[in-house]
């Protein structure tokens, strides 16, 4: 969701009596931005340990987050941009493991609960 569809629900909100709820959406706004977002996944993945399929399930489920949060779609440039961020970190300390050898693998692994 772009900013204008956020205010355009806010408004819906509010006029609907859920003022409450018209509140917690406009304090979540901005609170946690794309970089600082990217800035912990990266953290993640130099901290993880990708043998393990939890390590790996969380970090499929943090990627996926991100995504939603920041409105990032599958094969777009956005998109493709802060995959290939993520990989380059990956690739530095893990570039293989039981679900992903390479960038092409790593990215249909992450995208699962997008397509």
């Amino acid at each position: 969701m772009n900013k204008a569809d956020i205010d355009f629900q806010v408004d819906i909100l509010r006029r609907d009596g859920y003022h409450a709820a018209a509140q917690m959406m406009e304090s979540m706004q901005g609170t946690v931005s794309r970089e600082a977002e990217m800035k912990y996944l990266k953290e993640f993945v130099r901290q993880g340990c990708f043998d393990e399929e939890l390590s790996r399930d969380q970090l499929r489920c943090l990627w996926t987050a991100y995504c939603f949060h920041h409105g990032l779609t599958v094969d777009t440039s956005g998109y493709d941009n802060d995959l290939a961020d993520l990989w380059g970190v990956m690739a530095e300390d893990e570039p293989e493991t039981a679900d992903w050898s390479d960038k092409d693998s790593f990215g249909s692994f992450l995208c699962r609960y997008l397509v």
